[in-house]
């Protein structure tokens, strides 16, 4: 398997844990891609292992390292990202405006309350392929 089929792998394999709400096992694959190769999109990569891991402490009841690494992420999805912030919009085959815009609203529920209960897990966006938007938009 070539360097690129190796990241393009894990980044999959990761994209369909998060999809299925397995924030740790996705964290792990990303954190390979991430540590293993010289991306030139690392800090996007990053932001995705943040909302990750932060997804997975809400699940463990830590309210406070949820909160910490959502803003992290947020901060390396958008003002840290190219452009002014503002990552290519099918950054890694994802629909990547949608998913950031989503994923704001996740942090300032995160930040609203006061319980990890309360969270609302209908917030948390699918990484959706970009190729499958365009697809349902000519329908």
């Amino acid at each position: 398997m070539t360097n690129e089929e190796k990241v393009n792998h894990l980044f999959e394999a990761g994209r369909r844990l998060f999809n299925s709400g397995e924030y740790f096992d996705a964290h792990e694959e990303w954190e390979e891609m991430w540590s293993e190769f010289n991306l030139p999109d690392r800090l996007f990569v990053q932001g995705l292992i943040q909302v990750t891991v932060s997804l997975y402490h809400l699940l463990t009841g830590n309210l406070k390292g949820s909160r910490n690494l959502m803003g992290r992420a947020i901060d390396k999805l958008t003002r840290r990202g190219p452009n002014g912030g503002r990552w290519n919009p099918s950054q890694r085959g994802i629909n990547s405006t949608t998913f950031i815009e989503e994923i704001e609203r996740c942090a300032k529920e995160i930040n609203r309350i006061d319980n990890p209960a309360d969270f609302n897990w209908n917030l948390v966006p699918r990484l959706q392929s970009a190729e499958k938007n365009r697809e349902e938009e000519q329908l």
